[in-house]
């Protein structure tokens, strides 16, 4: 069961977490399942928590054990996995594993006119290459396969449009003639990875 609970403060949730924690689950081996954004906040919890669950009447000698404290990314990763049947760890999307088919596709079309703001960013000129700034190109080919994952994760409707061959914005409007090559670069990438 999912439960939502918010607060001003934090220490404000962590007594509702603890009442939430500390009722006996139907099986007690199945893992409780808290998300939070980072892992200082994961340890201040389990610090907080072990405080009061399994703690002896009057005493803060208790543990904090059997919780996963996933990131809201992969906390939701893991549903649309669920749902999906493709395993989140799998997933041809993620950056870690997009940005190599991204690298085929960008050394496979950096000459072409559409691609020209990269290519002379990364150096690639007719008259030959920077290989200082051609160094660079696996860092902006990772920056591009996270800035791809986050336009599908926020601007959904915009990727959609890619998909389906259109240059928008997400919100109806034509890109920029400045970065129209994004969407023919997500479109190369989407036909590689399919």
């Amino acid at each position: 069961m999912l439960h939502v609970h918010r607060a001003e403060r934090a220490d404000g949730l962590v007594a509702a977490l603890g009442d939430l924690l500390a009722a006996v689950p139907a099986d007690p081996f199945a893992p409780e399942v808290v998300s939070v954004p980072t892992r200082g906040m994961e340890r201040w919890l389990t610090q907080r928590l072990s405080g009061r669950l399994g703690a002896a009447p009057g005493r803060a000698d208790g543990v904090c054990a059997n919780v996963l404290f996933p990131s809201p990314r992969r906390l939701v990763g893991d549903a649309v996995a669920t749902a999906s049947g493709i395993d989140a760890d799998a997933d041809p999307w993620l950056p870690e594993r997009s940005v190599w088919a991204l690298l085929d596709v960008l050394d496979g079309c950096l000459r072409e006119p559409w691609l020209h703001a990269l290519a002379t960013h990364l150096g690639a000129t007719a008259e030959g290459d920077d290989p200082d700034r051609r160094a660079r190109r696996f860092a902006v080919v990772r920056h591009l396969a996270e800035l791809f994952d986050r336009y599908a994760l926020h601007r959904p409707e915009m990727v959609r449009a890619w998909s389906g061959g259109r240059d928008e914005d997400g919100t109806g409007g034509r890109l920029r003639p400045d970065v129209r090559w994004q969407a023919e670069l997500f479109r190369r990438l989407r036909a590689r990875i399919l």
